[in-house]
């Protein structure tokens, strides 16, 4: 809706300021849902250190 509203023709105020606010609302909804991954992926590490840890391991080996 903002990227949208944002391109029409003949800019209008109301439309103007509803787009905004419709690119404000976006931006902080994947802001806290990137915050919020990084909360559960602190709480569970094994999902992200063990992988991590295993590519690691093969590296080393020389098995990719």
């Amino acid at each position: 809706m903002g990227g949208a509203g944002a391109a029409l023709p003949g800019h209008r105020r109301g439309v103007a300021v509803a787009c905004g606010l419709a690119l404000l609302a976006g931006s902080a909804c994947t802001r806290f849902g990137v915050f919020a991954a990084g909360i559960a992926s602190a709480r569970d590490p094994k999902d992200t250190v063990v992988p991590q840890r295993r590519r690691r391991d093969e590296r080393a080996a020389g098995t990719d």
